[in-house]
């Protein structure tokens, strides 16, 4: 009699404890965050551009948008500018801008710290207004974490390298034509970057 009453209690039991454990589960999904979907990158920072110009260290910022296809995969499309006075001539200044197409991978990406690493192809411009403006690209590589603060923002920080060369040379800024150099330029580029990410 005993044995019965103990397999009654068991059975009626079990589905008020199976959907304590699905409570349960979807209680913890609300902590994991998801990477699916649109998002908006700002970043700021600094870097270095070798360039036939001996170009000084200068501050840099970033504007990108991505698209998360899965929780580990997310597509960036993204403009970078960077300012540098030359060693020669600290009161001349060039610029660098770029634009980058780039594939990011997240490790861990429920976890509130989530290590990424990203790889991509980038167009770069180096040069001032009104004057001979280089023009090039290459490929472009990321080493970074982002750690979630609330449901909608991240901060992280990256190291980026960018191994490009420049190929043409505009006359007169980036009104002119563009004509293709007779040797290629390095312009590699490498640098660090504070990121805030709109999920």
């Amino acid at each position: 009699m005993k044995r019965k009453m103990i397999f009654l209690v068991a059975a009626l039991s079990a589905p008020g404890l199976s959907s304590a454990s699905q409570a349960v589960g979807k209680d913890s999904s609300r902590h994991s965050y998801s990477n699916v979907g649109l998002k908006l990158n700002l970043g700021l920072g600094s870097r270095d551009a070798s360039s036939p110009h001996s170009l000084e260290r200068g501050d840099a910022a970033s504007l990108s948008l991505g698209y998360g296809v899965s929780q580990f995969v997310t597509l960036w499309l993204g403009a970078n500018i960077s300012k540098h006075a030359h060693e020669m001539n600290p009161e001349r200044e060039s610029k660098v801008v770029g634009i980058e197409l780039s594939v990011q991978y997240k490790l861990r990406p429920n976890q509130k710290l989530r290590p990424y690493g990203a790889i991509g192809l980038g167009t770069v411009f180096l040069g001032s207004e009104g004057e001979k403006v280089l023009n090039g690209g290459g490929v472009v590589w990321a080493l970074g974490a982002e750690y979630r603060l609330a449901r909608f923002l991240s901060l992280g920080a990256e190291f980026f390298w960018k191994d490009l060369q420049y190929t043409k040379q505009g006359e007169d800024g980036l009104k002119g034509d563009f004509t293709k150099l007779e040797r290629p330029i390095n312009g590699d580029i490498k640098g660090f970057m504070i990121n805030f990410t709109l999920h």
